[in-house]
């Protein structure tokens, strides 16, 4: 296993046997996909051209506000998130970087994937090799036996898995697809349930909600116990009935996740066929931090004050 360079440059992880892990892709040109596109998200070349344009518009009147608004790219990928709707993009734009000035210590201390680097070596986060059979990019995090609560901290853990997600949207595909996350809670402490305390609960579920560009397509939670369905059921009332709909819980059912997602993208110890060989966490955290530089640049976006300077509160 090693991490490799396609002919365009970018990096992926060659898991050996055809399988390889990326988070970053050209634009998607197959009819098929832009078919798709068109009928999910709206996206035609005249549409895209409009909300780009409308977009900006709203954009340069937010003073304060410092992003790349002539970077097509940029734009695109929260205009996906929210089907070509002008108006909604730029209210999730603003909750975006309000929510990163109102909660500073999740993204200040946190700004790459290096300064995470520990959390991917202790295997908690995994991209899986296999999109499943409606195109979505699978990521797998692990929060219970393998949570040690001594050496990652909760606001660590959320920041590697915004950074994770905040990658694999680089991929035009994945933005057009969609993410689905499966959480193993194998395990689970009272120690680690003790983490979670509602201040971080709802900042995760206001960037989850409001603040991230992504589609989410579905979250999936293996081996949960009456332990994690108890702290469920207290966080619940915050949680969106757009976004509740869309939390499944299997425990061990397999069966049941194999109706969610494909197994042939699932490990065997989640009832799955996929015959991916498995990967170090340190791996992953070599291929991260080639982001670094990507992230960095993210970090100097946000509001600012009369002088310039980003705001501190």
């Amino acid at each position: 296993m090693s991490i490799k360079r396609n002919d365009k440059d970018f990096p992926y992880i060659d898991l050996g046997n055809g399988f390889m892990i990326y988070v970053q892709a050209e634009e998607y040109t197959d009819p098929i996909l832009k078919a798709k596109a068109e009928k999910e998200l709206n996206e035609t070349p005249e549409n895209v051209e409009k909300a780009l344009s409308e977009l900006r518009t709203l954009l340069k009147a937010e003073k304060d506000l410092f992003i790349p608004v002539e970077n097509d790219q940029y734009l695109i990928t929260f205009l996906r998130a929210n089907e070509y709707v002008p108006q909604k993009t730029f209210q999730m734009i603003q909750s975006a970087y309000r929510l990163k000035m109102k909660s500073k210590e999740y993204y200040e201390n946190t700004p790459n994937p290096s300064s995470i680097r520990h959390v991917f070596d202790e295997g908690m986060i995994w991209f899986m090799p296999e999109r499943d059979a409606d195109g979505a990019a699978i990521c797998v995090v692990e929060v219970g036996k393998k949570w040690n609560t001594a050496k990652v901290s909760i606001i660590e853990l959320i920041a590697a898995i915004r950074i994770c997600v905040e990658c694999a949207i680089l991929d035009p595909e994945t933005q057009l697809h969609g993410i689905k996350v499966i959480f193993d809670t194998e395990g689970l402490s009272m120690s680690q349930i003790a983490q979670n305390t509602p201040k971080h609960a709802c900042m995760i579920l206001d960037w989850v909600q409001k603040a991230c560009p992504f589609r989410l397509r579905g979250v999936h939670v293996v081996n949960n116990s009456m332990l994690f369905n108890i702290l469920f059921a207290i966080f619940k009332p915050f949680i969106s009935k757009e976004l509740r709909e869309k939390i499944f819980f299997h425990n061990k059912d397999w069966k049941s996740l194999a109706k969610q997602i494909s197994p042939s993208c699932l490990r065997p110890k989640y009832g799955g066929t996929l015959a991916a060989p498995e990967y170090e966490g340190r791996l992953l955290g070599d291929f991260m931090q080639l982001y670094d530089k990507h992230f960095d640049t993210l970090d100097a976006y946000g509001y600012v004050d009369a002088a310039g300077q980003r705001r501190s509160k």
